[in-house]
């Protein structure tokens, strides 16, 4: 009997995997609040009014004794506090099959497989972030255009971001700049002081084009930003954004049903822009 079904296919032992935008905003999130999920799904965040400072003079409060010095007092204050609720509410899972023919046709691993669905979860947490934080950040409209002409005009949208957070007192510390491919390929035609080691900060990130630090920002490029098409920024200070991750797990176990392995994954998130102060963004309006 003639074997009529043989497949004379030799497949490499490689897979070419798949490229992917880089992931930015989880790592820059805040995270302290996820050690309050043990239970629940929603953290209540507080905040609170500022504390004023008086002055500390002679007979504030009280009067005194006729005739003797008037008493150094002070009077407290109540102070008020506010709540926010955070919740855990973005679930997102993957689940497949590898079967065996196909194990053995890729050298038998399944890393390929699992890193990239692991890097599907990345990706999507990372576009939810960033979508939350243009969602609730204050809109800049103070510059001197609202598309970018030239380098020196991409550098001048920094400038006023800056500007717009020192208004605000927000701190230095921790400030972020997150901006697409097609800010990037503007602002690394500006003049060539952008590419200074002094005033970058950095002697690799914008000679690579690509990471560097310029007028207090970390920069970083990522297009899980919601505009692609057009140029965006978005201004972060990183205690403003808070992400919390309360299940995230992959598993790999036997089909039931067919010679095969199962993977399934399970990530389930949430995110919310907690100071709207410290998240500002400006976008490129015009038609691309």
């Amino acid at each position: 009997m003639a074997v009529t079904n043989f497949i004379p296919e030799i497949w490499n032992a490689s897979i070419m995997e798949n490229f992917h935008a880089s992931t930015v905003a989880v790592a820059l999130a805040n995270r302290e609040y996820e050690g309050n999920l043990a239970h629940g799904n929603t953290v209540k965040i507080t905040g609170m009014t500022d504390v004023a400072v008086r002055d500390y003079t002679i007979g504030e409060g009280n009067g005194g004794t006729v005739g003797a010095p008037l008493p150094r007092t002070t009077a407290a204050e109540a102070i008020s506090t506010s709540s926010q609720d955070l919740v855990v509410d973005k679930e997102k899972s993957f689940d497949f099959y590898v079967d065996d023919i196909d194990r053995v046709q890729v050298a038998g691993t399944l890393e390929p497989f699992t890193r990239s669905a692991g890097e599907a979860l990345a990706q999507d947490a990372d576009r939810f972030l960033l979508s939350t934080a243009v969602t609730g950040a204050t809109v800049l409209t103070d510059t001197v255009t609202s598309a970018l002409a030239s380098g020196d005009d991409a550098l001048n949208v920094i400038r006023d971001l800056r500007k717009a957070m020192n208004k605000l007192y927000v701190p230095q510390a921790g400030r972020v700049l997150v901006i697409n491919a097609e800010f990037e390929a503007v602002l690394l035609d500006a003049s060539s002081r952008i590419m200074n080691v002094d005033t970058s900060g950095s002697s690799a990130g914008l000679r690579d084009a690509s990471v560097g630090r310029l007028l207090g920002f970390e920069i970083y490029v990522s297009e899980n930003l919601p505009t692609t098409a057009t140029a965006q920024a978005l201004a972060l200070h990183r205690p403003s954004l808070a992400y919390v991750s309360q299940v995230e797990k992959t598993e790999a176990m036997r089909a039931q049903d067919k010679f095969a392995d199962r993977l399934r994954g399970l990530h389930v998130y949430g995110g919310k822009v907690v100071r709207a102060a410290g998240v500002h963004v400006w976008t490129d309006d015009t038609t691309p």
